[in-house]
Parts: structure tokens; sequence; C-alpha cells
């Protein structure tokens, strides 16, 4: 019996994001042709990475990678909040040149403030053909770190203090411009409504603003849906199949 051409399986993988090391893994998946690919971004610090997304997805065969951003993780540098977009960048090109990648069908899953680099990353790229959103950050402003929040966050960091957390956070963009610029491509919300993070409410201007975002609530759950992950896994594996194939 003739086996497929690319073979399931995971495989360490490092690449540069100016000048520093970014390290993650490469989740492979079975064919004999390129397959669609989702690139995992995880949130501030990102304790969760949301890899049960990565290993079903490779079982209904797409390509999933994941790394951390600099500073964080093990990935080489010191954490800053305008560096998650340059290394949102050099991992999309790093897939880009995989041979078992269809360049055609790439989507960003963002966790939490990962969405806040996938959208500013995206917005200026035509290779990347749909977003998904979990817990995102969508208006930086509405958000203020506590004192307490912010050095704990930076204690999971590398080169950072808590003060410098909350300055940079202070300097973020606002992300309206670079959502209508990615739409009319398929983005998808999924939201939590016991979310102690990101509320509701932190949603609301962002859906009467731009009415084509899907947008699912989750009613019993908090941000890292840790109660219902079979069901998370699910809806973002259906809604990328649907939006892109397999």
């Amino acid at each position: 019996m003739q086996s497929n051409k690319y073979m399931a399986g995971l495989e360490g993988v490092s690449f540069t994001s100016n000048g520093k090391r970014i390290i993650g893994g490469f989740y492979k998946a079975d064919g004999n042709t390129p397959r669609p690919t989702a690139i995992l971004l995880h949130g501030l610090p990102g304790v969760e990475k949301h890899l049960d997304v990565a290993y079903r997805l490779r079982d209904v065969g797409w390509n999933c990678l994941y790394f951390h951003f600099r500073g964080s993780w093990g990935s080489a540098g010191s954490f800053s909040i305008d560096g998650l977009s340059e290394d949102t960048d050099a991992a999309i090109e790093w897939v880009r040149k995989q041979e078992m990648v269809d360049e055609s069908r790439i989507a960003l899953i963002a966790g939490s403030t990962g969405s806040y680099p996938a959208l500013l990353s995206a917005a200026n790229k035509q290779s990347i053909q749909a977003i998904v959103g979990i817990s995102p950050l969508i208006e930086p402003s509405a958000f203020q770190f506590t004192d307490t929040m912010a050095e704990s966050f930076a204690g999971m960091l590398n080169g950072i203090t808590g003060k410098q957390l909350m300055r940079q956070w202070s300097e973020m963009h606002l992300l309206e411009r670079y959502i209508e610029k990615f739409l009319p491509k398929p983005l998808l919300l999924i939201t939590a409504g016991e979310d102690e993070i990101f509320p509701p409410s932190h949603y609301s201007n962002a859906m009467k603003i731009f009415p084509t975002i899907q947008w699912i609530v989750k009613e019993e759950s908090d941000h890292g849906f840790s109660k219902v992950r079979p069901w998370l896994v699910e809806e973002i594996c259906t809604w990328l199949i649907n939006k892109l194939g397999k």
C-alpha cells in the first residue's frame, strides 16, 4: 500500500524574528497534497496555548504551527507588545515556506491578547484567509491592568516589568481599522459569558460597527473555556473546514 507523501507528525521548530530565536512546534497532517494550515497565537502571558485545537486540526487534515512570542516560554529576547506582530509575521513567513502547506489556505487562531497581532498582521497580508479569535482582545483601551496582575504576568515573561507592561498596553493601537481592512474575509469570535477578563460588553461596540463578524457566545464558560474544551475545539475546526476546506 502506497503511503501518503506527507505523514502525520509533530516537529519542534525554530525561526528568527528581528534577530531573536522563536521556538514552537509544527503539527503535520497526513496527505498527498499541500494541506490547509493554521497558526496558533497564544495570549498574555500565554499559559493556555490551545494545543487541543492543534491536535484536532491535524486529525481532520490540517497542519498547525504553534510558537512562543519572544521573551516567553523559552523563546529568546525580551517580551514586548510591539514585538508580537513582528513575531506573527515571521511565523507566517515560516509557514509559507513549508512544502506541505497550501499557501492559499492559511488561517490564524488567536487566543485572548493573541488577537491583537493577528489582526495587525492579517490586515496587510493576502496570505491569511481567515481568523478565529478565542476570548479575543478587541478594544485594548477597555481593559485596565491592575498592578498585581501586571506584575504576575511580567513574572512569567523575560525582560519586562509590570510597570513596563502596563505602559506598553496603554500605547496599543485601536483595532477598528485593522478589522475593517481584514473583512470581508471570514472572522469568527468565540467569547465566554462568564469571562472575567474580557466580558461580553467588551465586544458590543465591534459587533455594532462590523455586523458581518461571526460571533458565538458560550454563556456558561470562563475566559479559557475550561469546562467546554471539546465543544470549543469542534466549533473552531468545523468553522475552519467550512470556510477553507480540508
